[in-house]
């Protein structure tokens, strides 16, 4: 197995000195370390591919419309602007993709898939993500953005990133004035756990966030289930109250997706359900995200728990509308 880059940004290991410094006489940091620590460092568990694990766990290849462009759901679709990254995520399920080129989408790329949109007008919203699209500088940014608002005026960007966490720096007056200029833009932020927002231990993200929806910019965030990292009520209770009241929507709390060497990190479906079951009463509505997971090999993202899902041996099966069986592991 090709083996992910090891990268952690500067500003995230600043925040791991911080917990790292007070784990020695604070229990909370010490727990907090390990969460964040576990996210980005590489162990000997990676190695570990299942059988049921994939280079592509999400079937994304069999929707692609350019080389950059992924169309699986009739109103929206995604674009793979780069491959680069602020810090390499252990459980990333682009992992065969993610850290490979340099390169954000090139004007090539970008001429396909804006000739693409224009004559597609029932897409409504193009996800731009990667790799972390922020991880190009303003003049890229603003080159596609002006182009996807040339072939499309109406279309709504969502900016899927991870910036705040790792590299809240790159949120300057300039980048939120031009993210300004181009709605209807969202950002999506990825969180996964309270010490990534906390006033005391990465007050840098906390303001981040806080500027981003304070300019106006509206923000719904995605968090994944991780095992060892957030896997208890308490530590999502406390991220999704946390990001409300910054202003910030949690959407969506994902199952672990199949990537290889991932099995670690995954929380047993029936475990997340009980989780989530008793996660919803602990929030108000505002404050609960859904929980989703991606079916395997191109399903689609479904909400959990839902009906269609039965115990099949070593599987979970869903059966979708059209009478169609996914399955995912037990």
């Amino acid at each position: 197995m090709e083996e992910l880059k090891y990268q952690i940004s500067k500003y995230f290991s600043e925040v791991l000195n911080r917990l790292g410094a007070a784990a020695v006489s604070d229990p909370s940091a010490a727990a907090a370390f390990a969460a964040l620590n576990r996210q980005c460092t590489p162990i000997p568990a990676e190695n570990n591919v299942l059988e049921c694990e994939f280079d592509d766990p999400l079937g994304a290849k069999k929707f692609m419309i350019t080389p950059r462009l992924v169309r699986q759901y009739k109103n929206r679709c995604l674009l793979l602007s780069t491959s680069c990254c602020f810090s390499y995520c252990r459980f990333c399920f682009r992992r065969s993709f993610t850290g490979k080129t340099a390169s954000f989408v090139s004007d090539e790329e970008i001429r396909q898939v804006t000739e693409w949109l224009s004559s597609h007008d029932e897409i409504q919203e193009i996800l731009i993500s990667g790799g972390d699209p922020l991880t190009a500088p303003d003049g890229e940014l603003k080159k596609l953005f002006t182009e996807l608002r040339k072939a499309r005026p109406d279309i709504l960007i969502r900016l899927g990133t991870r910036a705040p966490v790792f590299a809240p720096e790159r949120f300057t007056p300039e980048l939120i004035s031009l993210m300004k200029r181009f709605k209807p833009l969202w950002v999506i932020p990825h969180v996964n756990h309270p010490a990534e927002i906390s006033e005391k231990w990465s007050p840098e993200s906390y303001k981040c966030l806080f500027n981003i929806v304070d300019s106006g910019v509206p923000a719904q965030s995605q968090t994944v289930l991780l095992r060892g990292i957030n896997d208890s009520v308490p530590v999502l209770a406390e991220l999704f109250e946390n990001l409300v009241k910054l202003g910030v929507k949690p959407g969506y709390l994902f199952q672990g997706d199949l990537a290889k060497g991932t099995g670690h990190f995954r929380v047993p479906l029936d475990e997340g359900v009980k989780l989530y079951s008793a996660l919803k009463k602990e929030l108000s509505g505002l404050s609960l995200p859904v929980y989703a997971v991606d079916l395997p090999g191109g399903g689609g993202k479904v909400n959990i728990p839902a009906t269609r899902f039965v115990r099949d041996g070593d599987n979970w099966k869903y059966t979708d509308a059209s009478g169609k069986s996914w399955y995912y592991p037990v």
